[in-house]
């Protein structure tokens, strides 16, 4: 008898349940190592032979004893095994039961992969706890989704997410306190999490005629918006190692993609605007209305902050005291509780300040400290900071060396793009037609002819004399042909250094633009 992993790694070709045959099919069963066999003739293995065997994942599989092969002809020593198939190479015609076998096979697949748990518990950890995740708390939360069990959490059922999440945010690594002074533990926050922070957390309220609250032009104020994903690959890499001393470290930071100059100033600014004036486009607001832009005037702003503390002259609080609360409660709503000790100080100090000012007050102090915290670290990162106590050093401006200098700007397209509707053949009077070729190929979606940008002058070494650009593309036109702008067509992406003795070998494409 075979063991288990025998029949998982040797079989494929599948059986029915060999109770489905008729009655006397199989004359013996026998049980050993995890397998049962069903045998056609007493005590002996032969084709007809089927195997039962349950996976790691409860799964139960009926194997056939039996391989097949495809030879080469008049090179018998050289075979495959014959690829799976739901499709009939026989019948021309698709048949959509195939066609639906051959999908779930292809999911089950995907679903059931090795890598599958581990890859999903890394993203989610990513998401929810720390960006570089120690490889016992990934094994932890893999074990969990294919065990569908974490302590007292889940069904016991293979990718129970009630299990993963549990142990997402319940493993040691998840919860240590002391972890959180670690610089390699942690990360950043997500740009569109931190605005959704503090408006939840303080309060947003609309008015009553207002039905909806609404975000504009997020994705271009703070790089992040909802149903906005500028690819298939969302805002950024989960693996994307920021330059310096995080990157020196070997230290991933995936939000860190999209928070270039621009977009962290946004990002504040549209804050800022939001507890000065309400939710508006006041100085780069994240809404969209018109309003006068006068910091505690809320009129006409569509929502705004209403999180507030009256103060009470009449009671036995001091302000020193009024302010104190306030801070640490601000702390807790948005920094978690981790606001230090140094930045809960100047805040409140400035709070006071505010506070005692004849053109301030409660609210104006209020505002003052939201928009303190909107600068410190505590509320950007999910990490405890520890200030070194150094001034960070004045960077040098390199003195101009005064010689001419030129540049070559690489644009790489992040998702799809649909290139033969981008550069298309236009005259070809070679030995093919390539225009002809391309629309024949393309059909209803090819370009006409007579629509398409020409490009100016005639092209060397290529199989077609012009070419033409999308209608669309006139700027690109006049690149091209105001000699700003060249195409490099049919290139790859290096994935490592390469020169001329290594490059038919180590490439697939030839890359033009590389010597």
């Amino acid at each position: 008898m075979p063991s288990v992993e025998d029949v998982l790694s040797k079989l494929t070709i599948g059986a029915f349940d060999p109770l489905a045959y008729d009655d006397g099919t199989f004359v013996d069963v026998l049980h050993s190592n995890g397998v049962t066999a069903y045998l056609s003739a007493i005590g002996a293995f032969n084709t007809d032979t089927v195997f039962v065997v349950n996976d790691a994942y409860g799964r139960v599989h009926r194997f056939k004893n039996l391989k097949e092969h495809v030879r080469i002809s008049g090179a018998p020593e050289y075979f495959f095994r014959n690829a799976p198939s739901f499709m009939s190479v026989l019948n021309t015609e698709a048949v959509v039961r195939d066609a639906r076998y051959e999908t779930e096979a292809a999911l089950e697949h995907y679903l059931y992969h090795e890598n599958t748990a581990p890859f999903i518990a890394y993203r989610l950890i990513q998401r929810f706890t720390t960006s570089n995740p120690n490889p016992n708390y990934v094994k932890a939360v893999a074990m969990a989704f294919r065990k569908g069990r974490y302590d007292d959490f889940g069904t016991g059922k293979y990718g129970d997410m009630e299990a993963t999440m549990a142990a997402v945010l319940l493993e040691p690594e998840a919860r240590s306190v002391v972890l959180n002074a670690d610089p390699f533990i942690g990360g950043v926050k997500e740009p569109l999490l931190r605005v959704m922070a503090l408006m939840r957390s303080m309060e947003l309220k609309r008015p009553d005629y207002q039905s909806i609250v609404r975000l504009f032009d997020m994705d271009q104020k703070i790089g992040m918006a909802p149903y906005a994903f500028p690819t298939v690959f969302s805002f950024y890499l989960p693996e994307y190692a920021p330059d310096n001393r995080p990157g020196d470290a070997s230290l991933v930071s995936p939000e860190s993609q999209i928070m270039e100059m621009p977009k962290t100033i946004g990002l504040i600014n549209g804050m800022f605007s939001l507890i000065k004036y309400g939710l508006s486009n006041c100085h780069g607001g994240f809404g969209s209305n018109q309003k006068t832009c006068a910091e505690g005037n809320f009129v006409g702003a569509t929502a705004y902050l209403s999180f507030s503390r009256p103060f009470d002259s009449n009671n036995e609080a001091t302000a020193d005291d009024y302010a104190q609360r306030t801070v640490n409660e601000l702390a807790t709503l948005l920094t978690s509780g981790r606001l230090s000790a140094a930045n809960r100080g100047v805040i409140k100090d400035s709070f006071l300040m505010k506070m005692s000012d004849p053109n301030g007050g409660t609210d104006a102090a209020m505002r003052l400290a939201q928009q303190l915290i909107m600068t410190t670290p505590e509320f950007h990162t999910t990490n405890t900071v520890e200030f070194s106590g150094a001034n960070r050093a004045s960077p040098q401006t390199p003195e101009p060396s005064g010689a001419n200098y030129k540049a070559i700007v690489y644009v790489m397209f992040a998702g799809g793009a649909d290139s033969y509707n981008m550069l298309v053949p236009h005259t070809c009077t070679g030995n093919k037609d390539v225009y002809a070729e391309y629309a024949l190929v393309r059909e209803e979606i090819a370009l006409k002819k007579e629509s398409l940008r020409v490009l100016k002058g005639t092209t060397t070494n290529q199989i077609c004399e012009t070419f033409g650009v999308h209608p669309k593309l006139e700027a690109v036109q006049q690149m091209y042909n105001d000699g700003d702008l060249l195409f490099f067509t049919n290139t790859g992406v290096l994935t490592k250094e390469t020169d001329k003795q290594n490059y038919w070998r180590d490439t697939v494409t030839q890359l033009f633009a590389h010597k």
